[in-house]
């Protein structure tokens, strides 16, 4: 089954046109780090067909065309001839942010939202300073499940809260939180299931390289530097989303 894809460069999302947005994540030094590009496609999607579809979707010439990878420094298309090297499903299940109060049960956060401090610990680039940081970055399950942390809204929370190679960290919580909520809602599709709302997308980390033998994610071994794929069945849509680990913009 071979599927087309048609880019959507006209869709809108929440989180690069609200400028409050915009402007946590220029101070956590992820602006024009994190790009999403969204996409439709034109046949039923099968889960157990995932790698097929991935293959498809990469040599697609409309993604070739306009997914943007970095290359250095740079940001251009992926271009042709790109091969995938990696299809990791993401569960992306959850409808609230509930998983997060455990951050205040275990003491990590305050009620009001303060992050606890802590003496300075190093994990790849980044510093620890405070309590969310060392329990974001360990594996594990005294506060976060394993399943926790497979989750996509946790995976974009992590991202978020340990932000880019200059960020500007937060005291308190509640931003990460709110920048996640909208992240998440502009790549997922809820339905309605009864009296219930259910997920339905299906999301994937993937792993290229370029014709040019680009990795894509460059040091994809480095955990901040992630591409993900958020496919919306019910509309036959999707959504990429890359974050290469640098400085963000300034401007």
């Amino acid at each position: 089954m071979e599927y087309t894809f048609i880019n959507l460069p006209y869709r809108k999302f929440v989180h690069q046109e609200d400028k409050g947005i915009q402007n946590l994540l220029r101070k956590w030094s992820m602006l024009g780090r994190v790009t999403c590009h969204a996409y439709a496609f034109n046949q039923e999607f099968q889960a157990y067909n995932l790698k097929q579809f991935v293959e498809s979707f990469v040599k697609s010439p409309a993604v070739a065309s306009t997914l943007e990878v970095w290359r250095g420094q740079y940001r251009g298309p992926l271009g042709s001839g790109a091969q995938v090297e990696g299809v990791a499903e993401v569960p992306c299940s959850l409808t609230s942010m509930a998983v997060f109060r455990k951050a205040f049960e275990a003491g990590i956060v305050l009620e009001d939202g303060d992050i606890q401090k802590c003496p300075d610990e190093y994990h790849e680039d980044l510093v620890l300073d405070d309590l969310l940081k060392k329990v974001l970055v360990d594996t594990g399950e005294e506060v976060f499940s394993r399943e926790d942390r497979r989750q996509l809204l946790f995976r974009l929370f992590r991202l978020l809260a340990l932000g880019g190679e200059c960020c500007q960290f937060e005291d308190n919580i509640y931003n990460y939180l709110s920048v996640t909520r909208t992240l998440y809602r502009d790549l997922v599709s809820p339905e309605a299931d009864g009296e219930r709302v259910v997920v339905t997308s299906i999301a994937a980390e993937l792993r290229l390289r370029t014709s040019e033998g680009v990795r894509v994610p460059e040091e994809a071994e480095v955990s901040q530097n992630v591409l993900l794929l958020v496919i919306n069945p019910q509309t036959r849509t999707l959504t990429t989303l890359l974050h290469q680990h640098g400085v963000g913009d300034m401007d």
